[in-house]
């Protein structure tokens, strides 16, 4: 891991600065943070990414340069790490603020999935994902469980949006309990994936709306702290 370690700090270092200072942490719920102190660039990450591959490194560099959302390459990288921590217990709160995720996932598994899912759904930690961008959903397949974002517990919110996202992690859940092709060589967004997500009816209108309000959700605070 040293080596790994050394190799990737030289990269990070030609790419953004000679005085660039890294920091290695476990930390799942903020595994990307850019930050200066005292002048100097300290640049934290999870530990699992001084094994990424030239292309994800090449896409870590671009993000912290010019990106406000992380790009898909980050995301996938992110959500195999968050996958693959050790169990302990899960607290299940579906009922918010605004949103029912029970309801949600109910509904959506009678339109879109024929009923064949019993997978389990709770909004999740005030904060998980990459900094400067949010990772809205996750789903765990060892546990069937999916995770929601609670800043989208929120006024703002409308409901075919909170939707789309659970939608797109039920399609995870169907295509591993249903299909068997949770993975494909270690991808997670196939071919296959993208087919059955665009067939949410709502799909375009989601992301469109996505596009305008992207900026208002990062930096919302929701109140609480629906821990899982």
């Amino acid at each position: 891991m040293l080596l790994w370690k050394s190799s990737f700090e030289r990269h990070m270092r030609e790419a953004l600065g000679r005085n660039l200072r890294i920091v290695w942490t476990i930390n799942r719920r903020i595994m990307i943070s850019l930050r200066r102190k005292n002048g100097q660039p300290v640049l934290r990450l999870h530990e699992s990414f001084a094994i990424a591959r030239q292309q994800l490194r090449d896409d870590l560099v671009s993000f912290l340069l010019h990106g406000r959302k992380a790009p898909q390459s980050i995301k996938d990288f992110v959500w195999t790490i968050e996958n693959a921590r050790e169990p302990r217990k899960v607290r299940i709160v579906t009922r918010g603020a605004h949103h029912d995720l029970r309801e949600v996932y109910h509904r959506l598994n009678t339109e879109y999935f024929g009923g064949k899912l019993a997978g389990h759904i709770t909004w999740g930690r005030k904060a998980f994902g990459v900094k400067r961008s949010i990772t809205f959903g996750t789903y765990a397949f060892d546990r069937k469980l999916i995770r929601i974002h609670p800043v989208l517990d929120t006024g703002i919110t409308p409901v075919f949006y909170l939707e789309s996202v659970v939608h797109h992690e039920m399609v995870h859940e169907y295509l591993d309990a249903v299909e068997g092709l949770g993975r494909t060589r270690g991808k997670v967004h196939t071919h296959r994936f993208r087919e059955l997500e665009r067939q949410f009816k709502f799909y375009e209108m989601a992301k469109a709306w996505e596009k305008r309000h992207l900026n208002k959700l990062l930096r919302y605070q929701p109140d609480g702290d629906s821990a899982i």
